[in-house]
């Protein structure tokens, strides 16, 4: 019998982020993300399995995280949240749950 691992569910979105490493901050893209992780778009790729913070701010809710670098694909890396506290998983589980919100919120309609 196969083993199956599911993941959370990934929402689309395109919020900047920053990414520091040591003494390198990077500024990128977030083009998805879930309670597991995100990925990045990136000018150049970070190196694989390297662990650095991520900072993030949206509508008010600001937060630090370390994540590790999982894949690096061409202009996007994808990262694992690496959690310490429950505190910062709930963090992220109400980013995620802010940022669904606003994704399923239909968008302006033009009326003719």
């Amino acid at each position: 019998m196969q083993k199956f691992d599911y993941r959370a569910p990934r929402f689309a979105v395109d919020l900047p982020v920053r990414f520091s490493l040591e003494n390198l901050t990077r500024v990128a893209r977030c083009k998805d993300i879930s309670v597991e992780g995100m990925k990045l778009e990136l000018r150049d790729p970070l190196p694989l399995n390297s662990v650095g913070t991520i900072s993030v701010s949206y509508e008010g809710l600001a937060l630090d995280i370390s994540a590790r670098v999982t894949h690096c694909q061409p202009n996007c890396d994808g990262l694992r949240f690496i959690y310490e506290t429950d505190e910062q998983r709930n963090q992220v589980a109400r980013l995620v749950a802010r940022l669904a919100a606003d994704h399923s919120k239909p968008g302006p309609v033009l009326l003719t």
